[in-house]
């Protein structure tokens, strides 16, 4: 399993008020970590992966959860099972990160490209498991222009592939298709949608 190491990078304005609280004797929920307006890079054997903006953000050693039930009715078995999400469908997990309140992640590759970009109103960091849950509102679009919208997206880190369970929506230069469930790698050029329908732009000239 590849580690990432985090460098904390603050956006400083004469408006805001920047900072990272290391409470460590707050025993809410465990949380050690607290930070707000943060950009964070996500570096991988010496090369930037990933860049993360968030407005809020915090960490757990323990995180209770409501207990979660991922189904797999829009997708197939085999597909749901590939992505091991039975390992964080638990009452309690450990070492998690929750960022909120607007959260937008820019993916590069080797060369320092990007490779996509991905907004959600909230993003849960699973590090255990190199599994990134976004949630509500999520965006994503990769460098040859195509989006994708959701309300639930994950996104495996080490295998570099996404999935939803949820209604997604995908647009093209040409088409914008409809589905339910969505299995692709992550810069979203190889995917595969389930219960489709669509439209397709058709030039008269």
């Amino acid at each position: 399993m590849k580690k990432y190491f985090l460098l904390f990078s603050f956006v400083f304005t004469s408006c805001l008020n920047n900072n990272i609280d290391y409470n460590f004797l707050n025993t809410e929920f465990n949380s050690f970590e607290k930070g707000k307006n943060l950009k964070i890079f996500y570096f991988s054997e010496g090369s930037k992966q990933f860049l993360l903006k968030t407005n809020t953000m915090e960490s757990f050693e323990d995180y209770v959860l409501v207990t979660k039930n991922y189904t797999q009715a829009c997708i197939p078995d085999s597909t749901f099972s590939d992505f091991d999400l039975h390992k964080i469908d638990q009452d309690t997990l450990q070492n998690i990160s929750v960022f909120s309140d607007s959260v937008l992640i820019i993916n590069y590759n080797n060369l320092g490209d990007s490779i996509f970009q991905v907004s959600a109103e909230k993003i849960i960091n699973y590090s255990d498991e190199d599994i990134v849950e976004l949630k509500k509102n999520v965006v994503l679009k990769n460098n040859k222009h195509n989006i994708l919208k959701t309300n639930h997206l994950f996104w495996n880190i080490e295998k570099k592939k996404l999935l939803s369970l949820d209604s997604v929506i995908i647009q093209t230069s040409d088409k914008t298709i409809y589905g339910c469930g969505l299995y692709s790698d992550d810069n979203f050029e190889n995917y595969q949608i389930y219960n489709i329908r669509g439209e397709i732009d058709i030039d008269t000239d």
